[in-house]
């Protein structure tokens, strides 16, 4: 996983479905979150970005002092979302599918297996 991340299971994950570009930062990704998701910033929710290729990810967080984010990109591959139904610009994620998305993994016939292939984002136009 990561030594600089902890994922906690009593905290909320939700995932932007839309693609950002991942030259935003604090103030920018703050502002889609009040705005577009019309949630509190500093409750400590987990808010998810990803890159249009979903090949980068942002998981933005208020932690008593200060927002963080964590920054990754993948050196091959891109991130694989869980299936979802509906059209929500957001989607709540549980801890466990956070743990196997930034890993690269996906549950697939009863096993987890590497994430080899690439499904647009929701409002992707390729």
């Amino acid at each position: 996983m990561s030594k600089l991340l902890a994922i906690r299971y009593t905290a909320n994950y939700y995932l932007y479905r839309k693609p950002v570009k991942m030259n935003r930062s604090f103030d920018g990704l703050a502002a889609l979150i009040r705005t577009e998701l019309d949630k509190d910033i500093i409750n400590g929710d987990v808010f998810i970005f990803l890159n249009r290729n979903r090949t980068m990810i942002k998981v933005f967080v208020y932690e008593q002092i200060g927002f963080s984010i964590f920054y990754r990109r993948l050196d091959e591959g891109s991130f694989l979302l869980p299936a979802i139904v509906g059209d929500q610009v957001s989607y709540r994620m549980t801890a466990k599918q956070i743990m196997y998305m930034l890993n690269g993994m996906t549950l697939e016939e009863g096993d987890y297996v590497k994430a080899d292939k690439y499904e647009p984002l929701l409002g992707s136009s390729m």
